[in-house]
């Protein structure tokens, strides 16, 4: 009987001691990673018609304030990367209808209407993914949302990333 209570309390008194010590959100592999992809919802590719203006501007001033930063070198490709920094500027509705002209093989043949809708938050949003262990389709190593956190020049979501990472680099 003495047995199994002890086996029941062991997990609850790890979780307590964990606690004591403090809990770090941030892992070291933050304060390791040299290079960084900025994306969308959309992906990487700034010219896919999917991609929103805000969206594309906001990818825009996240990589200027990384490059100013100084702490990461930008990558433009995901395989290159070792963190990915997902970008989605807040909006409730944005619909951006457009002509589709399809050639070739790897597209439906012909002309058609689009109309891609993107429904959501209205708070801006950044979240910072591992790109070696399933990038965004994994949970965020961070992710904050607030309105108005991407507007230029201050975005002060990009000023809670930078203090989030340079924490994750000290030495307790």
């Amino acid at each position: 009987m003495r047995r199994c209570l002890w086996l029941l309390l062991l997990p609850i008194l790890s979780a307590v001691s964990v606690v004591a010590q403090g809990y770090d959100p941030m892992p070291k592999l933050v304060a390791h990673a040299r290079y960084i992809l900025v994306t969308t919802y959309s992906g990487d590719d700034l010219s896919n018609y999917r991609v929103t203006p805000d969206d594309r501007q906001a990818v825009v001033n996240v990589q200027n304030a990384i490059k100013k930063w100084g702490r990461f070198a930008l990558a433009y490709n995901a395989k290159d990367a070792d963190l990915i920094l997902l970008v989605r500027k807040g909006r409730i509705v944005e619909s951006m209808p457009g002509i589709r002209i399809g050639v070739g093989s790897d597209t439906k043949p012909g002309v058609g209407a689009v109309d891609p809708t993107d429904v959501g938050d209205p708070r801006d949003m950044l979240a910072l993914y591992d790109a070696a262990n399933g990038g965004v389709d994994s949970a965020p190593l961070w992710r904050d949302l607030m309105k108005g956190g991407l507007n230029p020049p201050q975005m002060p979501l990009m000023g809670e990333l930078r203090d989030v990472v340079d924490s994750a680099g000290k030495v307790p």
